[in-house]
């Protein structure tokens, strides 16, 4: 799906703009190839990571499985945050290249990793400290898993900043690199260390040195160079941009996560690990929709920044993600269950009609998250908020079903419709207010 994805952004992009044509079909070649790139990598690092889900399926108990689920769902609750470090880095990367001005890059760099480490260490602190408060909370077996990922939190959000320079910089081939490098680490240690009989442990330290690993990685590949202190107007822009990418990232939190814990706590252990192998399938279609989001982000920014139409990005997006979504929702019903039931086990091969139509619901999720980014990498803030409003009705549908696997599913549907219908209502109502012209000079938050 790599090679189509980044063609078709590719050429749409450049049907779509009609200013300045040699410079749109050259920033189209540089989306087509970043986006192949990119692309093939995260189908990679997916495939990694499905691979050692299904080892840890076939090698742990459901209760086992949902346990070592928990700590990916916990990962990916800081990884909200991470994102958030990246968004950031990565806009204003992207505005200082248009304004070839790199040498603020690394001073906006150099700060925002001092802030990610010192978040880093208080999540630590959040899970090292409260491990046994956690263990007893999510009905787990052991605490330890919470201390042994609690330790590369401070690496793992520090690396998102240099992620988010790369991106910002449209260096998606070294990009690409640091999501292949995590995966193998992690899948490597992760099961040796399951296959040595450690289980949950096993894969929790897999997770941790992984984020080491890339942290690694990242420092190598971006500029070491000391930073000058961020003017104070710089820090004034900063700020006032992590208002709506805080409020993007929540709901994000409460919307992919969500579930899986209302799972963890309410069902029994053998139904919610079900339901955690339902949900880490059915949400690989929004993780491999990042690649589009990844790409589209920065251009968006930059082009933004130049005064010009972004709106044929964004279509050409959309049109992208519904392809991924229709293909995963019909090999989800066709050889979810047979897959799941012969790769985890029997008490998962009746798993074909839950899993497509959580797939389905994770489309469209896919497709209103690339919406808000969109608009995020311009500037504006109310797509954000309409996202945050449809997490709470979330919320509020899967506390009313959460005594089965199906009634949960059926809330997630309803609740990712009515998210996609108001974020798009809210896209079109910003594009008959707004021309194209007049975008470069809208710098001020919706």
């Amino acid at each position: 799906m790599a090679a189509p994805t980044a063609e078709t952004i590719g050429d749409m992009v450049d049907r779509s703009t009609v200013d300045e044509p040699s410079a749109m079909s050259s920033d189209g070649k540089q989306l087509a190839t970043g986006g192949m790139v990119l692309g093939f990598a995260m189908i990679i690092a997916n495939a990694g990571n499905y691979l050692l889900n299904v080892f840890l399926g076939r090698w742990l108990t459901p209760a086992e499985f949902a346990d070592a689920n928990l700590m990916v769902t916990i990962m990916l609750l800081v990884t909200a945050i991470a994102i958030a470090l990246q968004l950031m880095a990565a806009r204003f990367a992207g505005v200082y290249a248009v304004a070839g001005e790199p040498s603020k890059t690394v001073d906006l760099a150099r700060w925002l990793e001092r802030r990610a480490a010192g978040v880093g260490v208080l999540t630590m602190l959040v899970l090292v400290v409260g491990a046994e408060f956690w263990r007893d909370f999510f009905n787990s077996a052991s605490a330890l898993p919470f201390v042994i990922l609690g330790l590369g939190m401070p690496f793992y959000l520090v690396q998102a900043v240099g992620r988010g320079v790369m991106q910002g910089q449209m260096a998606f081939t070294r990009l690409a690199a640091t999501f292949v490098v995590e995966m193998l680490v992690r899948v490597s240690i992760g099961v040796s260390l399951v296959a040595l009989g450690l289980g949950v442990e096993g894969a929790t330290v897999g997770l941790t040195v992984s984020f080491i690993a890339v942290w690694i990685h990242v420092q190598w590949l971006t500029e070491q160079t000391p930073g000058s202190p961020l003017t104070t107007a710089v820090r004034g822009d900063l700020a006032a941009y992590a208002t709506p990418v805080a409020v993007l990232l929540f709901g994000q939190i409460v919307i992919n996560n969500g579930d899986v814990l209302i799972a963890k706590r309410f069902l029994d252990p053998e139904t919610a690990g079900i339901y955690a192998a339902i949900a880490l399938v059915g949400r690989a279609v929004f993780f491999l929709s990042w690649s589009v989001a990844t790409t589209l982000f920065p251009a968006a920014a930059q082009r933004d920044e130049r005064g010009e139409g972004t709106d044929g990005l964004l279509y050409a997006g959309l049109g992208v993600v519904a392809l991924m979504g229709v293909a995963f929702v019909c090999g989800a019903r066709i050889l979810g269950g047979p897959v799941l039931g012969r790769v985890f086990g029997p008490e998962y091969a009746d798993v074909s009609s839950p899993l497509s139509w959580y797939a389905f619901a994770t489309s469209l999720f896919a497709m209103a998250n690339l919406i808000v980014s969109h608009h995020l990498a311009m500037g504006r803030r109310r797509e954000s908020v309409v996202l945050v409003g449809g997490s709470a009705v979330q919320t509020v549908l899967l506390f009313t079903g959460r005594s089965s696997i199906d009634s949960l599913i059926s809330a997630q549907v309803t609740a990712m419709a009515l998210l996609l219908a108001a974020v798009a209502a809210s896209h079109l109502f910003g594009v008959r207010r707004t021309s194209p012209t007049t975008l470069k000079h809208s710098k001020a938050l919706l």
